[in-house]
């Protein structure tokens, strides 16, 4: 099963919304640092087949946001203690969401899908969520999707906050604004995501 079957398979299901730049915004971050760190031997080496395939999934980490309530994922506001436990659920509910559908619960990316739905929230220290995965236990190109995540969620508007420029986001992360990721990740972002970033955006919408 490829990704085009995947995504085919989540429209289908109303668990994925409509291609749009911004979803090549952030393939095209994945793919540019997935390289990056495997050329560097930062990650173990990923063919480019895989690369691909991966960049692909990482579109999929927050279909878990569809189980959540509207009143919380819309919230023009900082979200309670509470609010927060609940938005932290979607890493859970994007695994329980793809699990009820059984072509890709019975596929050979089924583990993948849910790996990079569970845990693009983890952090090297432990610090994450949901599982406090600790330094190698989070799996290499994930963490690398969380942390494209989280430079991506600084460079666009949210609702509650405005953007922040790429220079900013790119301090805020290497401060650990974000949380503790691989020293040696953290390493290859600083050298490449300039470069990543505006071929990225290039794309606009």
């Amino acid at each position: 099963m490829d990704i085009v079957e995947i995504f085919a398979i989540l429209h289908r299901e109303q668990l994925l919304i409509d291609h749009t730049s911004h979803s090549e915004q952030f393939h095209g971050l994945t793919e540019g640092l997935l390289r990056a760190c495997t050329a560097a031997a930062v990650i173990p080496a990923l063919s480019a087949t895989e690369i691909q395939l991966y960049s692909g999934l990482a579109l999929l980490h927050d279909i878990g946001k569809r189980a959540i309530p509207p009143e919380v994922l819309n919230k023009p506001g900082l979200l309670t203690k509470a609010e927060f436990e609940i938005m932290k659920t979607h890493t859970i509910q994007g695994c329980m969401l793809v699990e009820q559908i059984s072509e890709l619960r019975e596929s050979k990316v089924f583990p993948l899908i849910c790996d990079v739905c569970r845990h693009h929230h983890e952090r090297w220290d432990g610090s994450g969520y949901p599982d406090q995965l600790v330094g190698g236990s989070i799996t290499p190109w994930v963490h690398v999707v969380g942390l494209v995540d989280a430079f991506d969620a600084l460079v666009h508007p949210r609702i509650y906050k405005p953007a922040f420029s790429v220079e900013q986001a790119k301090s805020m992360i290497l401060s650990g604004a974000c949380g503790a990721f691989d020293p040696r990740l953290l390493s290859c972002f600083a050298r490449n995501i300039s470069a990543i970033s505006q071929a990225a955006y290039a794309i606009t919408g």
